[in-house]
């Protein structure tokens, strides 16, 4: 495809993604052939110009649109050959391997310890990942909480509440803590 298909085609292919695969904490090693040149990441999205140099489609179409000189001059951030063209098909063992490059969970920071394959980690955070911020299940409650502290029953978990031990006001995650602490046997 030329130059200007490309460039309309790249709004419509943004997804609307929460994890940012360019920040993520890398854990395995990964051959520098699949960096790409523009953004010193492994690919994401990658597409090839006419003389086989592949960049990330957001990388590539960046470096279009702010070139100064214009579009029909265009070259490769890498070759300096005229860019005629933007290939989508790169060999799928490439995108395979960027893929399964390990990559630790972007809320590791919050207590996530799990390393899963780039290629899942967008489904580990939408799906499993129980250190997420969601929007608090009571409809009246602007706040967020984490998966993991959800209520089964989908009750607040902001809501005030006297503490039975202190008479102090605490937020339901933390009453519901306290309960528990509470009940389990002195240790030593």
């Amino acid at each position: 495809m030329n130059i200007d298909e490309f460039l309309a085609m790249e709004p419509s292919s943004d997804l609307d993604e929460i994890v940012d695969l360019r920040s993520l904490d890398y854990v395995t090693r990964y051959d520098d052939h699949l960096m790409c040149a523009i953004c010193h990441c492994p690919y994401i999205r990658p597409v090839r110009l006419q003389c086989d140099h592949v960049f990330c489609q957001k990388c590539l179409n960046t470096a279009i649109t702010t070139f100064s000189t214009g579009r029909d001059e265009f070259k490769c951030p890498t070759c300096r050959a005229p860019a005629r063209g933007v290939y989508l098909n790169v060999p799928r063992f490439l995108v395979n391997m960027c893929d399964d490059i390990r990559v630790k969970c972007p809320f590791e920071a919050e207590g996530c310890k799990e390393v899963v394959p780039r290629g899942h980690i967008q489904s580990h955070v939408d799906k499993y990942c129980g250190y997420r911020l969601l929007d608090c299940p009571n409809v009246f409650c602007t706040k967020k909480t984490r998966k993991k502290d959800l209520s089964a029953e989908g009750k607040c978990m902001h809501e005030l509440h006297k503490c039975s031990r202190c008479d102090e006001e605490i937020m339901e995650q933390d009453y519901q803590v306290r309960l528990i602490y509470r009940w389990q046997p002195d240790r030593d």
